[in-house]
């Protein structure tokens, strides 16, 4: 048997799998170029020589209060490891405890429990603090006049009425902004319905691991930033990964000027070189959705592959550990609105009684939390599997031998052909 170890489950454990094929299959794994992780000195060294050198000791001095905005699960961010260093910095410049909240910047997606802020912020943090879910959807929502191009800026109440803001976002690849992080954690973060409508409908995306604008025009990112300028943003905190999920770099200061140093390292630590004639031989690819494998909205996320390897039958596996599937974007109705729909729809009758992989073309995912009946609905060709060997057992009828191309980490790494 030939073994590959990967990673699944973030936000559940991060834990080992370990992939078995047949001897005579020839197996590629493709990695990322990746970056080492940094230890708490690093992390404070980073938060305590901000771009631009103006720190949040200094910004905290004579403010009321503080808001710290975080993204929500479906974010591989590992907010609680920096959270203390910005507390203690908050305290050093005159905060007091009770006047230091958090909002969770989840967008249009659905809120999150107590729980689940916990492993968010941290399970300390979260039962001594005001943590806030966002609602685009909220009455609460605060109107604070328009952009020069007429956006209408509408944003969290907390976060309004907050004299000093700060954010802690990922800088992820995404085809809207470029990449996670920065202003995005504003719009949509935590931006209203009509703000986001507003970005999403009237600009185009950057591109998929862009740092910069792809030609003149105004773009998402470029949107998302003047909002987050024209609300106050004061201090950003942008955190790139390692393969593991842990902290590799650490930019701070200026919402547009740290981010653009931090994406400008993540597209290195994330580069990934696909040799050009070994795509056009791969028969199978398997795509590895950790770490962004908790929200299954986010699959998608995961799936650049699929335009790598055009030819070959993709295996996806993505364990989907929340097993919702909503967005409210999307559903466009909130989120209690969607249960009541989901507790009164009937039976679905489109899942099989036996999942089949019956030929080159069937999207195969493996996982142990997607909703069948949303799968089959969005993949009519597709086959979901809850055990690998059943996969391999199928796969081998279709193929005698196999190269076969894995992609580890699929949602942080950026192919480079050559």
């Amino acid at each position: 048997m030939v073994l590959v170890n990967l990673r699944t489950g973030m936000w559940c454990g991060d834990n080992d799998l370990t992939l078995s094929f047949p001897d005579n299959w020839n197996v590629s794994v493709y990695k990322s170029k990746d970056a080492e992780a940094l230890d708490e000195s690093k992390i404070e060294r980073a938060l305590s020589e901000p771009i631009p050198r103006i720190g949040i000791e200094e910004l905290s001095r004579g403010k009321k209060n503080a808001v710290i905005i975080v993204d929500d699960l479906s974010r591989p961010t590992p907010a609680h490891q920096v959270i203390p260093h910005i507390l203690r910095k908050l305290k050093d410049g005159g905060l007091k405890d009770e006047s230091i909240r958090f909002v969770i910047g989840g967008g249009s997606h659905r809120p999150l429990t107590k729980e689940e802020m916990g492993k968010k912020v941290g399970a300390d943090v979260a039962a001594k603090y005001e943590v806030h879910n966002h609602d685009v959807y909220s009455g609460n929502l605060i109107g604070i006049g328009n952009l020069e191009d007429g956006t209408p800026v509408y944003i969290n109440d907390v976060v309004a009425h907050s004299e000093l803001k700060i954010g802690i976002g990922g800088i992820i690849p995404h085809g809207g902004g470029g990449f996670g992080g920065g202003g995005k954690l504003i719009v949509p973060g935590i931006a209203g319905y009509t703000t986001i409508a507003y970005n999403h409908g009237l600009y185009r995306g950057r591109g998929h691991g862009n740092v910069e604008r792809q030609g003149d025009e105004q773009d998402m990112r470029d949107n998302m930033e003047a909002v987050a300028r024209h609300i106050g943003l004061n201090f950003m905190v942008n955190i790139v990964l390692t393969s593991k999920r842990e902290i590799a770099g650490l930019y701070a200061g200026d919402v547009v000027e740290s981010h653009r140093q931090g994406a400008t390292f993540a597209q290195k630590a994330y580069n990934t070189i696909i040799p050009k004639n070994e795509i056009e031989t791969t028969d199978i690819v398997v795509i590895n959705s950790y770490p962004q494998d908790y929200d299954p909205v986010q699959m998608g996320k995961s799936m650049w592959p699929s335009g790598t390897f055009k030819n070959a039958l993709k295996v996806v596996i993505d364990p989907a550990s929340d097993g919702i599937i909503y967005h409210g974007m999307g559903n466009r109705m909130d989120y209690k609105r969607y249960l009541r729909m989901k507790a009164n729809e009937p039976k679905p009758t489109n899942i099989p009684e036996k999942a089949e992989i019956k030929s080159k073309d069937t999207f195969v995912l493996l996982s142990s939390n997607f909703p069948k009946d949303e799968f089959y609905k969005r993949y009519s060709n597709g086959a979901m599997f809850e055990n690998w060997e059943e996969i391999i057992d199928q796969l081998k009828k279709l193929y005698d031998k196999a190269n076969v191309a894995v992609i580890p980490n699929s949602p942080i790494q950026l192919p480079e052909i050559v």
